[in-house]
């Protein structure tokens, strides 16, 4: 319901219209194993609009989260899957991330997921690539959010997707928290660093804006990308004029502003979850890029 009623308020946001049919940007159907009510984690009953039997091909299938054992019945997962590979996009959110690997459709590539179900993902699918650390990680078609302020930047997504930036960043600027690294800011960053033409290092820099907390090395960057160590440090330094080191670091120290935008994260928990060995090197690194103390940054956010 939280992803429903976000895509309609970025139609109302769009149009400035009020009425939610008239603003839609999407339209939304709730779909369940049968046409029988579906209990909810706290009791009140969810009824379908469709069932896996009658429901259509859609641009976009969401796996909503949810508390328990995954629903993976073999038609669930055969449905997903054809959607799929009928050329739809899929959203998988929080645990919603643990049924969209239960198809296979995530083995080799890219995704996040909540902390609580990285074991169980890595014991079942051990292809997936998992990036727990990354709030947001888009692979083609397959989006994966780890948890829900994530999920907003998802929706974000897809309004670009489906309808283009200015529609996402008014969505963006209207549903993100002032204390968050917004997806403005971020499609800004990421667009701009991306703008260089050559595809090798466009899709190094996502591998590394991937997995940069990870504790990779310009080496593991290489392989991503099938190319020699050196040949990607020469094109990374024709293309954005420093090396995948510095690039890696510059990821780091993002992701660790984000975390840093919330108060309850110690700089301790920020500096390991950001791969930093010590919050002596985290500080160093911070300053280096950023020009201040990591204090000092969050001092900024909160006046």
């Amino acid at each position: 319901m939280l992803i429903r009623e976000l895509l309609a308020v970025a139609g109302t946001l769009n149009a400035r219209e009020p009425d939610l049919e008239a603003a839609a940007m999407f339209d939304v159907t709730l779909v369940g194993p049968t046409m029988q009510p579906v209990r909810s984690f706290t009791g009140p009953a969810i009824v379908p609009e469709r069932s896996l039997r009658n429901s259509p091909q859609a641009d976009v299938l969401v796996l909503p989260s949810f508390y328990g054992a995954a629903p993976a019945s073999p038609a669930l997962l055969r449905w997903i899957v054809r959607h799929y590979e009928s050329g739809g996009c899929i959203l998988a959110s929080a645990s919603g991330v643990r049924l969209l690997a239960a198809t296979g459709l995530l083995d080799g590539r890219d995704a996040t997921c909540n902390l609580a179900d990285r074991r169980a993902i890595a014991a079942t699918r051990p292809a997936v690539r998992l990036s727990p650390q990354a709030p947001l990680v888009v692979d083609g078609r397959l989006i994966t959010a780890a948890s829900i302020a994530p999920t907003i930047d998802a929706c974000a997504h897809l309004v670009s997707r489906f309808h283009g930036e200015k529609a996402a960043l008014k969505f963006a600027r209207y549903a993100n928290s002032s204390r968050q690294l917004s997806y403005e800011q971020a499609a800004v960053n990421t667009n701009s660093r991306h703008q260089h033409g050559d595809t090798r290092v466009q899709a190094a820099q996502g591998y590394i804006e991937q997995h940069c907390c990870a504790g990779i090395t310009p080496d593991d960057v290489a392989r991503s990308v099938a190319m020699s160590t050196r040949t990607l440090a020469r094109r990374f330094a024709a293309a954005l004029g420093h090396t995948p080191l510095q690039y890696i670091l510059q990821c780091r120290i993002e992701q660790a502003k984000r975390l840093l935008a919330r108060p309850d994260n110690s700089l301790r928990r920020v500096a390991i979850e950001c791969g930093f060995s010590d919050e002596a090197v985290f500080r160093r690194a911070f300053k280096q890029i950023a020009g201040q103390a990591p204090s000092a940054w969050r001092a900024l956010l909160n006046s």
